[in-house]
């Protein structure tokens, strides 16, 4: 389907291959003659909606990595992008090379074309030897003395055996060690707490070929100790801001609000929830009860096959109405479940935020999850005790990831360990928060008081945990 920069727009997140843009090529460029050419789209990569699009695309039998800037600011953003493709091309890092750009028909829009990568794939955070290669690309922007703006793993890929630095857009200038530590912190922020004892070598590393060009300066400017103390600030900073974005619409949420009621729903999940949204009750009362109480109620639904986990924040009286107000404890959950996801932590995935309101006050409320199942690891281990060593092993990573957080879950019975087909996921996450990891660890292993053998196993496995 064809379309114009106003209709790319308009489609937003809706652009589905192929997708037809025609676009005026600049003179002067390798194989551009100056014409107006139809660009095919044949993989979206990614939609900023009503700012760009990019993918891999087609023209004149010759196979690109295309980006088409749109919208408010597009001319800017294109301006930016070039500018950086040739900072990235003067660093000497490995970059797809920039081939030409152009400006669609209209006039309203600007193109730029990159070599395509063969075999493009992604970085894993557990890749050991991807992050090593990352790190030093990265190492060499700094030599160069440039950032990247926004530093994450999806910033670069493999192809052929050989990793490549593929945002330009986000470059800018940096000469200063501390701007260039804290931007190899944001990199490494990224990843799983569990993971952060491989900075210090990650650290000597990024010294190390730094100081092919400053001898041995930037390893005496800075420690693995102060990385990993920056690495932990800047994953604090990320949750912060990941949290803001998911009570907005944005590409993973939807947003459905009014003065009755504000609604909040994953996106692949919305099409399933759109019901559930104008009758909550209706889903409710057909539920499987699975907890009656009196703050909360909490059961089992079905959607269109699906399976789902609702839990209902009930309004006691008026004073319990007005805590309500002011202690959105329904809010706090679905946050919570998205930073214990941000971070890797197997969990009861929030798929859906229900406020039933009247203006700014808040009334009853409603909380979707994934469904990971009915077995929890109290039952599970008092039935069979030979699982014992898989389960252990899967909850104490899940210990150790909070731990490494810095978190407390704050009630840690050995009913919220849930067995999914995925492996032990933490459900009832409402009471999360930073703090102590002592305080959970007392929780956990009160739940095995009245079995001494079991208390004795756990001990012994934490403390082979402890020393690896």
């Amino acid at each position: 389907m064809k379309f114009s920069t106003e209709g790319l727009g308009l489609a937003g997140l809706d652009l589905i291959p192929p997708v037809v843009v025609e676009i005026r090529l600049d003179p002067g460029e390798e194989f551009f003659i100056g014409e107006v050419v139809d660009v095919v789209f044949k993989q979206i990569a990614r939609v900023l909606p009503g700012r760009r699009v990019s993918g891999i695309a087609t023209f004149k039998d010759r196979t690109v990595f295309a980006k088409i800037f749109y919208g408010q600011g597009a001319r800017r953003n294109w301006q930016r992008e070039m500018s950086g493709a040739v900072s990235m091309q003067r660093s000497g890092v490995k970059s797809p090379a920039l081939l030409g750009s152009g400006a669609t028909a209209d006039g309203e829009g600007y193109a730029v074309f990159y070599n395509a990568l063969t075999d493009a794939k992604g970085i894993a955070e557990t890749d050991t030897a991807g992050i090593y290669a990352v790190v030093g690309l990265l190492a060499q922007l700094h030599g160069a003395n440039l950032l990247q703006s926004d530093a994450h793993l999806d910033n670069f890929v493999t192809s052929n055996g050989q990793v490549y630095a593929v945002d330009v857009g986000g470059l800018r200038g940096g000469n200063l060690l501390r701007q260039q530590f804290s931007n190899l912190a944001i990199l490494l922020a990224q990843r799983s707490p569990l993971l952060d004892g491989e900075v210090t070598d990650l650290w000597h590393h990024y010294a190390k070929v730094r100081d092919t060009d400053s001898g041995e300066y930037v390893a005496r400017m800075g420690t693995a100790q102060k990385m990993l103390e920056l690495v932990m600030r800047q994953r604090r900073l990320r949750v912060r801001r990941y949290l803001k974005k998911t009570l907005r619409e944005c590409t993973q949420f939807v947003q459905r609000k009014n003065w009755r009621r504000n609604f909040l729903c994953d996106r692949q999940h919305w099409p399933v929830l759109q019901r559930f949204m104008m009758f909550p009750e209706a889903s409710f009362g057909e539920g499987t009860p699975l907890k009656l109480g009196n703050s909360a109620t909490v059961v089992r639904i079905q959607l269109d096959g699906e399976s789902y986990i609702v839990k209902r924040y009930n309004v006691k009286g008026v004073v319990h109405r007005i805590k309500r107000w002011f202690k959105r404890r329904a809010r706090n959950a679905w946050c919570n479940g998205h930073w214990l996801g941000f971070l890797g932590i197997p969990t009861a995935t929030p798929v859906a935020l229900l406020e039933s309101r009247v203006g700014w006050f808040v009334g009853v409320c409603y909380l979707v999850m994934i469904d990971c199942g009915q077995r929890n690891l109290g039952e599970l281990l008092a039935t069979d005790a030979s699982k014992f060593p898989v389960l252990a092993k899967q909850t104490i990573e899940i210990l150790c990831a909070l731990c490494a957080a810095g978190l407390t879950h704050g009630d840690l019975k050995s009913t919220n360990f849930v067995l999914s087909e995925e492996g032990v996921v933490l459900i009832d996450y409402d009471a999360l928060r930073y703090g102590p990891h002592d305080i959970d660890k007392k929780r956990f292993m009160a739940n095995w008081d009245d079995y001494p053998v079991l208390r004795q196993q756990w001990l012994n496995e934490m403390e082979e945990m402890a020393n690896r």
